[in-house]
């Protein structure tokens, strides 16, 4: 049996490039994640690696998570994945179709061991990922596990598929901002005699509940309106700032699935909204009064003589990892999952080093703060930089005319009405 020491050593290494990568991450819709029950969350599928990271290490449940089989045939690969909660499902172009059959055999042997313990695991439905605000035709794999589950248990497995989406601001930057919803969970014991008649059927039943939710609740600017969508999202982001949170649960407000749906008449209004800003030289986030992260802004001044170079030096590694990634590697499903995974290893090394040279320096009890307020310090300017245009443009702001200020707030509610 793998020992848990691998998943917490990696989801602690996680804690430093994600402080630098992540600026706020929202989970909504909590109340439909049952607990003490199996669960199967179904999910979209845009960050390659990294959209597993986010259930796994930042949603403060243990998950264990279906992923590619490939990564998996090497012994040490084999050891190293499943000490992280992930377990293989193997595709027709992962492996030979014998190693293939007897891979899935005993993942979903390993599966109906766990959902008998009440473990959660997630599946990524769309079967492939790809970094685009969209969803894509899921693939009917969801259904057919869930169904294979309960009819071992002879139809007593309580099991629940909860439709479960990602979004992120953008792809490819720092300082993302994350959100989760969980929506209403599928009971899949009330489709016992449905299943028993026509099992083909209820699995396509199941697919299409989970395509429906997603679209729902994954923001799509692939299509009509991209760049006003895109700006749509800007303010619902806004709108849900929480400054002193890094995680924040069920505060999300406003509504995805009619941004998803706006007419041109709203993309019209979002242009003309979107050129006033423009004019004013603000942004929306001063028109909405978006508050700051004065904390990290206090933290990183404060400890400004240890944090300031390890920032510096950390940023330098970021871009380092950045620019090779985007250069090296063709493929950018992967870009930002391999962004992460190199700058926790360059991570690791620096706060091995910032610590070495302070136990060498001064007291063990003034090694150990200096460590710390350098390390969390650093993360705490990556969010003071991102910061900086803000409060350029606030000075902007504070210098317009009551009644120009004014006019903007009313363009920007009767949009936000609109996706209210």
């Amino acid at each position: 049996m793998v020992k848990d020491w691998v998943f917490h050593l990696i989801r602690n290494l996680l804690r430093l490039p994600l402080g630098g990568f992540v600026r706020k991450i929202h989970f909504d819709g909590l109340e439909n994640f049952p607990k003490d029950k199996p669960v199967l969350l179904a999910g979209n599928h845009p960050n390659s690696f990294l959209d597993g990271v986010i259930y796994q290490h930042m949603s403060g449940r243990k998950i264990y998570t279906l992923t590619r089989g490939d990564v998996f045939l090497k012994p040490f690969s084999n050891y190293l994945f499943r000490g992280m909660n992930l377990r293989p499902i193997f595709r027709a172009r992962d492996a030979n179709s014998e190693v293939a059959r007897k891979g899935n055999n005993q993942t979903m042997d390993e599966l109906y061991d766990l959902f008998k313990n009440n473990k959660t695991i997630l599946i990524f439905s769309e079967g492939s990922s790809y970094p685009e605000k969209s969803v894509r035709r899921l693939k009917k794999g969801t259904g057919h596990i869930a169904i294979d589950m309960i009819k071992r248990s002879d139809y007593q497995l309580d099991l629940h598929i909860v439709p479960t989406a990602v979004n992120y601001s953008s792809f490819g930057s720092l300082m993302q901002t994350i959100h989760v919803s969980f929506d209403k969970s599928i009971s899949v014991k009330d489709y016992k005699e449905a299943i028993k008649e026509d099992e083909k059927k209820v699995a396509e039943q199941f697919t299409n509940r989970i395509q429906e939710s997603l679209e729902k609740n994954v923001v799509i600017t692939k299509g009509d309106f991209t760049e006003e969508k895109e700006f749509l999202h800007e303010i619902i982001i806004n709108e849900n700032y929480r400054p002193f949170t890094f995680k924040s649960y069920d505060t999300w407000r406003l509504s995805i699935a009619k941004l998803n749906s706006i007419s041109e008449a709203t993309a019209s209004k979002v242009r003309q909204y979107m050129k006033s800003i423009s004019d004013f030289g603000v942004d929306d986030a001063h028109v909405g009064e978006r508050s700051f992260d004065a904390v990290s802004v206090f933290i990183a001044l404060f400890t400004f003589g240890v944090s300031l170079p390890t920032y510096l030096i950390w940023r330098v590694l970021w871009y380092f990892s950045m620019s090779l990634i985007d250069k090296k590697v063709k493929n950018i499903v992967f870009h930002d999952s391999l962004k992460v995974g190199l700058s926790m290893f360059l991570s690791l090394i620096l706060a091995i080093v910032i610590a070495i040279l302070f136990f060498n320096w001064v007291s063990p009890l003034w090694a150990t703060l200096l460590t710390l307020g350098s390390i969390y310090g650093g993360i705490c300017w990556f969010r003071l930089v991102e910061l900086m245009p803000y409060f350029w443009k606030q000075l902007t702001w504070f210098g317009m005319k009551k009644e120009d200020k004014n006019e903007l707030s009313q363009q920007r509610n009767r949009i936000v009405d609109i996706i209210s």
